[in-house]
């Protein structure tokens, strides 16, 4: 047992620079966990930032929670949905969902008003 000790230490002292590869094998982790996470989701919230600012009325949307609703009135915090005739709901802005609401109406969605107008003019 004392003779693998005296061989560790030995191993110890002879590397030397095995302290700076560490250091950068602990560095380009660091980056690549960057890349790979941290960035991706700063990414994501400034996208639905984005999304949220963009809300108008009469524009379909769903919520986190899967209400489907047409935005009737926008104050700074809170979103107030038609989810049927005179049914109308209160949510806070951040509770609408960007993905949901794409996966669902796409890109670029058109109340119903607007429509069965576009579909009367035809």
């Amino acid at each position: 047992m004392n003779s693998l000790s005296i061989l560790l230490w030995q191993n110890a002292q002879q590397s030397g620079g095995a302290g700076y590869l560490n250091l950068i094998l602990l560095v380009v982790a660091m980056v690549v966990i960057y890349f790979l996470m941290i960035r991706p989701q700063a990414q994501q919230k400034k996208k639905q930032v984005n999304f949220s600012s963009s809300l108008k009325k009469g524009k379909k949307v769903v919520t986190i929670g899967g209400v489907h609703g047409v935005i009737a009135d926008i104050n700074d915090s809170t979103v107030e949905l038609i989810v049927a005739p005179k049914t109308h709901i209160t949510f806070q802005r951040d509770a609408i969902s960007m993905d949901f609401t794409n996966a669902a109406y796409g890109q670029q969605s058109e109340s119903p008003s607007t429509e069965k107008q576009s579909e009367e003019s035809k």
